[in-house]
């Protein structure tokens, strides 16, 4: 039943059942709030894969890699055997081949293309997840099938890239497309959302930074940043109704090689398919070339 609670960063209407069960646990207990919201939170939407995606998965080759630092593992897909590596991470709620239209494109150009589905998503294992375990699967793929000459990132993918990149420089190249910056924010537009108080997101908070043994604010996008120095493509729509541009705008101020192109009217999943867009990602990757800066 949780399956059809929003995903964190979404801009879909929750369902008046879950809102009202959240505040009558409110009313109750603000640890059994706490416990209830976290559950929504941490579960990711089971969404119908298109026939245009499962033509792409039956040409992967496909292998499973565990990561016992999480307890769960990765569905790795692969294609192509080009010299020159890809990887690609999709976003909350969504799978590897959700972004077939950049991956046809990379193998087009010659790239052999991995990509994997996230922690409690698509063919992986578990049924609950946050960005963390996004983050160390990013780091196991990489340690067993990179090194990348390139990532491309799409909303929570792309943050946890950012996150990634900030401390360990992995890639040569990333693009960013649609991704937050404020996990805080992530967490408090979530309660607000389910019309519960703010205290239950600051109870989530003080869970997270638990487990992580660091402030929330080390996982914002604008925060990695800092430490980047590869070049870094931000692409962002400012029809996203999922994360607001100026997400996007606080992590460009903050690369040190950095290029921000802004669209319009191709919201938070559309863009992934946009001609446009993809051909700037390849111009991008392959002469270095910067787009435009459009509507900073």
């Amino acid at each position: 039943m949780s399956n059809q609670a929003k995903k964190q960063q979404g801009g879909v209407k929750i369902p008046r059942f879950f809102i009202l069960t959240g505040k009558f646990l409110q009313a109750l207990s603000p640890g059994l709030a706490t416990k209830y919201v976290r559950f929504l939170f941490q579960k990711p939407i089971k969404h119908k894969t298109p026939e245009n995606e499962k033509i792409l998965e039956k040409k992967a080759e496909i292998s499973y890699l565990a990561i016992p630092e999480i307890g769960k593992s990765i569905a790795v897909y692969q294609w192509g055997k080009g010299d020159k590596k890809a990887l690609v991470v999709h976003g909350w709620s969504g799978r590897a081949t959700q972004m077939h239209k950049i991956i046809n494109k990379l193998l087009e150009a010659g790239y052999q293309v991995t990509g994997f589905d996230a922690p409690a998503h698509g063919k992986s294992t578990g049924t609950k997840t946050m960005m963390p375990e996004f983050i160390k699967t990013i780091e196991k793929v990489s340690e067993n099938f990179g090194p990348f000459e390139v990532a491309i990132g799409h909303s929570m993918g792309g943050i946890a890239l950012l996150n990634v990149q900030s401390r360990q420089s992995l890639f040569k190249k990333l693009v960013i497309i649609g991704a937050p910056d404020s996990i805080f924010n992530i967490f408090h537009n979530f309660v607000k959302r389910l019309e519960l108080k703010p205290s239950i997101a600051d109870k989530l908070i003080a869970i997270f930074e638990k487990i992580t043994g660091k402030s929330i604010f080390e996982f914002h996008g604008s925060y990695a940043c800092k430490n980047i120095e590869e070049p870094v493509l931000i692409i962002h729509d400012e029809d996203d109704k999922e994360v607001p541009v100026n997400d996007a705008k606080n992590n460009y101020k903050n690369l040190k090689n950095g290029n921000l192109l802004i669209t319009k009217g191709l919201g938070h999943t559309r863009i992934l398919k946009n001609k446009d867009v993809i051909d700037n990602i390849m111009k991008f990757i392959k002469k270095n070339h910067m787009p435009r800066l459009s509507n900073q």
